[in-house]
């Protein structure tokens, strides 16, 4: 199934005969979007999975960061937006569950199975914890599943779908988290922050920390939810809000950070912000 087809797809659960949720959604951006306002869900937890790139919820006064593979709860009826924050480029899934019993069944499921999954996941609201590439092929088969509802067959499939997932999900948040290679991704940070200013090769970066240029793209990106190359230019971008707010020039900031045209940094600059330099510099003065 090709998920690219829209960037952003939204789907009444209600509509499909699961009355104890709300939506699920899917988007896949190729460059940031505006960000999410507050709002709230009215009596339902959402669960949010984060397969690639970034993105932020700010909950009160304290806000998430999510990369991926990533799993983040949001309690019910609770305010919650981006914050300063678009909505990032990369991939992302969610789900509405209703907590109110009255609102009927939850897929079928007998009660004392509902309240172990939902009382289960209402225990990690506003805790981030990893996910599995297992969940990846849930989520779209659910997707798939949604967008071809035509049978009684397709019924049943998106009542267990919607269980697995929920199960999966309970499973991976009782898991205790597991050390990351923090050492190794401490050296990179500073490797590349001290190189900021010219073009670094993948193969560099994994000669730095001993492994093969194939083996340290797959390892790269399982830890920091991105490959090589976004993570650099994130860093770099981070880097150019900071240069562009001393009143630097934009052409300045620029070349100052490695990028070969002013033009090239402005495309890279408004991918991962939603802004060009200068409408940035307008926005915070």
């Amino acid at each position: 199934m090709e998920l690219e087809k829209q960037e952003r797809r939204v789907f009444n659960l209600q509509e499909y005969g699961i009355k104890r949720a709300l939506s699920f959604g899917h988007y896949k951006y190729n460059r940031v979007q505006p960000g999410l306002e507050q709002h709230r869900h009215k009596g339902a937890m959402e669960i949010c999975f984060c397969m690639n790139g970034q993105q932020h919820y700010k909950i009160g006064e304290h806000l998430y960061e999510l990369n991926g593979n990533d799993i983040f709860v949001v309690p019910p009826d609770t305010i919650h937006s981006t914050g300063e924050f678009p909505e990032d480029k990369g991939e992302l899934f969610w789900i509405q569950v209703l907590i109110d019993p009255s609102k009927g069944k939850l897929c079928s499921l007998p009660k004392k199975q509902t309240e172990y999954l939902l009382n289960g996941l209402l225990d990690k609201t506003e805790y981030i914890f990893k996910g599995s590439f297992r969940l990846k092929w849930i989520l779209e088969k659910l997707m798939n599943c949604l967008e071809n509802e035509d049978s009684i067959l397709s019924k049943i499939q998106l009542d267990q779908l919607i269980v697995q997932l929920l199960l999966e999900t309970v499973i991976l948040s009782k898991k205790p988290p597991q050390n990351t290679p923090s050492i190794k991704l401490d050296t990179l940070d500073r490797y590349i922050s001290k190189n900021l200013h010219r073009i670094i090769y993948v193969d560099e970066l994994a000669k730095l920390v001993d492994m093969s240029t194939g083996y340290f793209k797959n390892w790269f990106k399982i830890n920091s939810g991105m490959p090589p190359k976004e993570y650099i230019n994130r860093l770099r971008i981070e880097q150019a809000k900071m240069e562009l707010l001393k009143k630097k020039k934009v052409t300045q900031v620029a070349f100052d950070l490695g990028f070969g045209s002013s033009q090239y940094f402005a495309t890279t600059f408004k991918k991962f912000t939603g802004y060009t330099p200068r409408s940035y510099i307008r926005s915070k003065r």
